[in-house]
């Protein structure tokens, strides 16, 4: 199934599959294009059965891509579907599977993704992003606006976020390039690492290691349980730091008074770091000129 409509005015689109694949590209045109394939025998009839349309919402329009609903794996791995749209860029995209793999290619607006086991790779966004998955694992490129990402057992990686960021995950692991505004995380068992963060976090984990590679000012403030936690603090900030843990030791690199570090080419910037562990080591140092 081959569908194009004119959509002038900027472009809202669902999509809802259950298995297979979904690719969203964004271009530079005034045209949405959606192709809907079987990949498998059993999947025709869904096709045949899909719901494409376009209609008016405003100065924009609604595209809508809607499968039947199908239950079980079996079904599931027998009624998959690839799903390709084009879209103009700035499109505001939600997609829901069940095990379906989701790639968003190219500028677009938010995004709005929801997942059972499918995994994520979308490129950059210029607004807010909401991502939910249960064990599928979710990669993204910049983020323009704020972001919300929670997941069971998938891993969560974001290049960098300009607004605020909460990151929620069970077992998966998470890890942020940059943030731009405050940071919120709560982990369980797995990993957490974050790159430069320009307005502090708050870190919640239990069993996992924790690694701040440059916290530049704000608040650090991280509650952990067996995991140890590393921290890089940025030259030239007022440091101020409280740290306890029961049994794991605590190592620092910088000297732990109020004066700022060598270097200090930041005058008025502070970072307060708080630490609280039961049995993880704390280790404390300076952060690298440049963060990868």
């Amino acid at each position: 199934m081959d569908k194009t409509f004119e959509t002038p005015g900027g472009v809202d689109l669902s999509v809802e599959v259950h298995s297979g694949l979904v690719v969203v590209t964004a271009t530079e045109t005034d045209r949405t294009s959606v192709s809907v394939e079987a990949d498998t025998a059993g999947a025709e009839e869904l096709v045949e059965r899909a719901i494409v349309e376009c209609r008016p919402s405003g100065s924009r329009h609604a595209v809508v891509v809607e499968l039947p609903r199908v239950y079980g794996m079996r079904l599931l791995r027998r009624n998959a579907v690839t799903v390709r749209v084009e879209v103009p860029a700035g499109a505001q995209v939600t997609v829901a599977t069940a095990s379906a793999d989701v790639e968003i290619n190219g500028p677009v607006g938010e995004v709005d993704f929801k997942t059972a086991s499918g995994d994520a790779s979308i490129d950059d966004v210029a607004a807010d992003v909401t991502m939910k998955s249960a064990s599928g694992n979710m990669t993204i490129g910049k983020v323009g606006g704020g972001i919300r990402a929670y997941t069971v057992s998938g891993d969560l990686r974001c290049s960098s976020v300009a607004g605020a960021a909460v990151f929620s995950a069970t077992s998966g692991n998470l890890e942020l390039g940059a943030a731009g505004s405050r940071v919120e995380v709560k982990a369980t068992s797995g990993d957490v690492r974050l790159g430069e963060l320009a307005a502090g976090a708050e870190v919640k984990n239990v069993s996992g290691n924790v690694r701040v590679l440059a916290v530049g000012e704000g608040t650090l403030k991280v509650r952990s349980v067996s995991g140890d936690v590393a921290v890089g603090v940025v030259k030239g900030v007022e440091l101020h730091v409280d740290v306890e843990t029961a049994s794991g030791m605590v190592h620092s690199d910088i000297p732990l008074t109020n004066a700022p570090g060598e270097g200090g080419a930041r005058p008025g910037a502070r970072v307060d770091l708080s630490v609280r562990s039961v049995s993880g080591n704390v280790e404390i140092g300076r952060a690298l000129e440049h963060v990868a």
